[in-house]
């Protein structure tokens, strides 16, 4: 419950904070949502979980205000507090700032680490390996270094150059502290990864940085995260965060959420990577039975390379478009699921195999006087084959899972691509289309509490989207929508008197191109938002040359070099207009007279494009349901809003909309987002 303690920490934290923060603002908005996070965690309603929803706009003050809540009650109730971010520039401004800050007007000491995926960190004892001079290395493993192709000589140096930081410790074993990180392919082979981790049987455990973080984050109160993290880490079994149960977890710009959760449940593997993974199967079982003098296992290249092969007879036949086939919702068919089956069996049998002949070799080198390097390469390319052959397995397995007509169907698809040497290569992919269920099993009825918070987490002003989405029970839980602090009612929303409509492409892009020309202020600060790349180039290259100030085109510098150069431009009085897309809709800071005219191509509806957007519509329709009512017109109300959101970001910002789609006056759906909108001016013109 909400003890007199607690109220006392708590307001104490916050007048504190009125104190200690600059520019500080005092907001009920804020003030309210400290008041409902705060009675929700400590159980103050009566049949509810400890789980709460808030939709705090801009200017609300929300990081403070769920820091100022949770802390007292996380040090209370003896939890841990997992801050997650959706993105790693929020990550970063939490652990820079925000933390930094609440340190200072904070009533209860805490402390606070950083948590990172264990592949974020070096092995150092990987990394050791594969520097060491390659005439040193052990004959009996010739043929199975950790190398499969001969290192260069760069490789080697970047990898030395590493080594030689780490043991000086000028670099912390991370890869984000790299001013030159190494090439994806290069930082794999020495990046901690628990499938050949030793863990505590490591000579280098001691000195390990993974270890290291990890211990740092078991003492923290406070562990600042990511989306993808948590996920990954609770899917996995919690191998750098604690219990579920022991956590009180805050998601910011939680309306990310569903869609990294959706690519934590899907699975894919190629048929060639099933080859090579049968060839180093087998390589692993070749060294062992070469240290330890045992019966060979029948080798399984040649019936997996035919039972691939007869797939690769039937998959190729298929219909693909854009590369991919995908099938209906009514499954795979018979013919490809038991050409898939046989595949299955035959790596069964093989990890059977695999996994007695790794006992074996575990209990062989335990009591037997093996060379340090044998052990560590032998035990690298058996944990790297555990984690391919396990990976093949629960991708085969859920591929060929029968139908359950109670639950909604998996999305099943096969992608075709071609390889450096010409070969075709099929990609085997199976995913859920609904998690919801297994987000609810393994993190909202387990956790301590649960805080979801974004300045946009409804959907036509309603928490139904998130709710489908995250599997919440609306009667089950607490929901918050605050008020903005802003005045949106002194910003312009103008509906622009268009006659194409955005279904008519090339009609509306000559139409925006003109319109713009009438529009643009070039000595204020704009910022145009598409839709599409195509037609975002296709206006630059209509109305470039006749303007009379700088254009920034996403892509043709980077997001971050594009603002600095338009601040820049504004700092020394000149107009500036930047293009962008869906990245620029969001996250966009442009404050004050860095932003006077946010303009909008076109509503952005999910058109689906891709194997779960495409199988999600289908077995709506198959239940009668309308999938452009329940998911792509909220979606493209919450997307009206955030792009809405770039204009104002402070109680002094001022400026106007604009929006060329005139589907908001001409078809039925139109009054639903209009409505749903903050209460701007809204000017219709004379259609």
């Amino acid at each position: 419950m909400l003890t007199t303690k607690l109220k006392q920490q708590i307001r104490s934290s916050f007048e504190d904070a009125k104190k200690q923060l600059p520019n500080f603002s005092n907001r009920s908005s804020q003030n309210k949502m400290i008041a409902e996070i705060s009675k929700t965690l400590t159980g103050e309603y009566a049949n509810s979980n400890p789980i709460i929803c808030v939709e705090a706009p801009t200017g609300t003050g929300k990081t403070m205000a769920y820091l100022v809540s949770c802390l007292p009650i996380a040090k209370e109730s003896k939890k841990k507090l997992v801050i997650a971010s959706a993105n790693v520039a929020l990550q970063e401004q939490i652990l820079n700032k925000d933390i930094v800050e609440a340190e200072k007007y904070s009533s209860v000491d805490f402390e606070y680490a950083l948590a990172k995926g264990r592949s974020r960190y070096v092995c150092i004892r990987n990394l050791i390996n594969l520097t060491e001079d390659n005439s040193s290395s052990p004959s009996v493993l010739d043929d199975a270094l950790l190398w499969d192709e001969k290192p260069s000589k760069n490789d080697l140096d970047v990898l030395s150059e590493m080594t030689e930081s780490y043991s000086a410790t000028r670099w912390s074993g991370e890869i984000d502290d790299l001013e030159n990180p190494p090439e994806n392919k290069l930082w794999q082979k020495i990046a901690c990864n628990r499938f050949t981790c030793n863990s505590k049987n490591c000579e280098f455990y001691n000195d390990c940085a993974f270890f290291k973080a990890r211990k740092k984050a078991s003492h923290a109160d406070v562990i600042i995260a990511n989306h993808d993290l948590v996920l990954a880490d609770i899917i996995n079994g919690n191998n750098v965060l604690p219990e579920v149960e022991d956590c009180i977890f805050v998601f910011d710009e939680a309306h990310h959420l569903s869609q990294k959760a959706l690519s934590h449940f899907s699975l894919g593997g190629s048929t060639e990577f099933m080859k090579t993974s049968i060839r180093q199967y087998q390589s692993a079982i070749d060294q062992i039975i070469k240290i330890i003098k045992i019966t060979s296992p029948p080798s399984y290249i040649e019936k997996t390379d035919e039972a691939i092969s007869d797939l690769t007879e039937v998959i190729s036949n298929l219909e693909y478009q854009d590369d991919i086939h995908l099938f209906p919702i009514t499954g795979v068919p018979s013919e490809i699921l038991n050409l898939t089956k046989k595949i299955l069996v035959l790596f069964n049998s093989a990890y059977k195999d695999f996994s007695e002949h790794k006992d074996i070799w575990e209990e062989h080198y335990k009591s037997n006087n093996i060379d340090q390097a044998i052990t560590d390469n032998l035990n690298n390319i058996i944990g790297q084959n555990n984690q391919n052959l396990s990976s093949i397995l629960s991708l085969l397995n859920t591929f060929n899972q029968n139908l359950n007509n109670e639950q909604a169907p998996t999305s099943n698809w096969i992608s075709q691509s071609k390889l450096a040497n010409k070969k075709n290569n099929y990609q085997l992919n199976t995913a859920k289309i609904d998690v919801s269920s297994y987000l609810d099993k393994l993190i909202w009825s387990k956790a301590a509490g649960v805080v979801f918070t974004s300045a946009t987490l409804t959907a036509l002003g309603s928490f139904d989207r998130l709710n489908q989405q995250l599997g919440l029970k609306l009667l089950e839980n607490q929901y918050l929508r605050l008020a903005s602090p802003f005045n949106h009612e002194s910003v312009d929303f103008i509906i622009a008197k268009i006659n194409a409509s955005p279904t008519q492409s090339f009609d509306h892009t000559q139409e925006i191109a003109l319109e713009l020309k009438k529009r643009i202020d070039t000595s204020a600060a704009t910022l145009v938002l598409f839709a599409s790349n195509n037609q975002m180039q296709s206006v630059a290259d209509l109305i470039e040359k006749s303007l009379d100030c700088d254009l920034y085109i996403q892509g043709e510098y980077s997001k971050k070099n594009i603002l600095e150069r338009h601040v820049e431009n504004r700092k020394n009085g000149k107009g500036s207009i930047i293009f962008g897309l869906d990245s620029f809709a969001e996250g966009v800071d442009l404050k004050g007279d860095n932003l006077n005219h946010v303009i909008i191509a076109k509503l952005r509806f999910s058109v689906p494009t891709s194997p779960i957007e495409k199988t999600t519509q289908s077995y709506l329709e198959s239940l009668n349901r309308n999938s452009f009512m329940e998911i792509s017109l909220p979606d493209a109300s919450l997307r009206l809003i955030q792009a809405c959101g770039r204009l104002i970001r402070t109680e002094t910002d001022t400026g106007k909309i604009t929006i060329f789609d005139n589907r908001l006056v001409t078809k039925f759906y139109g009054k639903h987002l209009i409505k749903a909108l903050p209460n701007f001016n809204i000017i219709i013109e004379k259609h």
